[in-house]
């Protein structure tokens, strides 16, 4: 049985059963459930454990590491965060800045590679989209800030990929993914809000993920 283990904030936690009654909601109703299905129908073999809580920020993961991440025992693990850091940083002023983050990241890193040397780890790449203003919502700010929102965006999806290459890890480029997507559809068919996805935009991270995951991984996990 191989295992993969999923990571990160509301995005990947996706109101998923904590409790782990409902088996079909224990991955969330997000991309995490898209792609779970498609790997487990096509390879028996797999498990996958989802263990993601929304509104965490990098300290937030640190945090529960050892209990939630290094005290599992999988083969592949999967990372997306950094939104959440910039949210508390321009809103309340409680998120790390990119030097935190970078720091935090790297030593959760480190410590999966020293506890774990022989699995595999993926980085995914953060990523924010531009509503229309007439559509924001409550995300309204993002819009009326978007320089400022992206400027840290765009540094933290830096760190995010020089981590992956100094870890030697398998990227994910959701950013750029989305940057694509707008050319075919506006914002508000993928993101509800900027940042949470809609159906279309959990399929599409599903289908990004197994794009770059599944043929490094195939003889691992079938």
């Amino acid at each position: 049985m191989k295992t993969i283990l999923f990571q990160g904030d509301s995005i990947t936690d996706a109101n998923r059963d904590r409790e782990g009654k409902d088996k079909n909601r224990i991955l969330g109703d997000g991309y995490v459930n898209f792609l779970g299905a498609s790997l487990m129908c096509d390879y028996p073999g797999i498990q996958i454990q989802n263990t993601a809580i929304a509104g965490n920020r990098i300290s937030d993961l640190y945090g529960r590491w050892i209990e939630d991440t290094l005290n599992i025992d999988f083969d592949v693990l999967s990372i997306l965060c950094g939104v959440n850091d910039i949210g508390y940083s321009l809103r309340r002023n409680m998120g790390a800045d990119a030097e935190k983050f970078e720091f935090v990241f790297d030593r959760m890193l480190q410590e999966v590679k020293q506890a774990k040397p022989q699995a595999k780890m993926v980085l995914c790449e953060p990523f924010l989209l531009k509503l229309d203003i007439n559509e924001a919502g409550n995300a309204a700010d993002i819009v009326e800030n978007w320089e400022i929102w992206n400027k840290h965006m765009l540094e933290r999806r830096a760190i995010v990929k020089a981590l992956s290459e100094k870890y030697k890890t398998i990227f994910v480029p959701f950013g750029s993914m989305f940057e694509e997507a707008l050319k075919k559809a506006p914002a508000i068919h993928w993101s509800p809000d900027g940042i949470h996805l809609t159906m279309a935009g959990n399929e599409l991270m599903a289908r990004e993920w197994l794009r770059c995951v599944e043929g490094e991984l195939n003889v691992s996990i079938s």
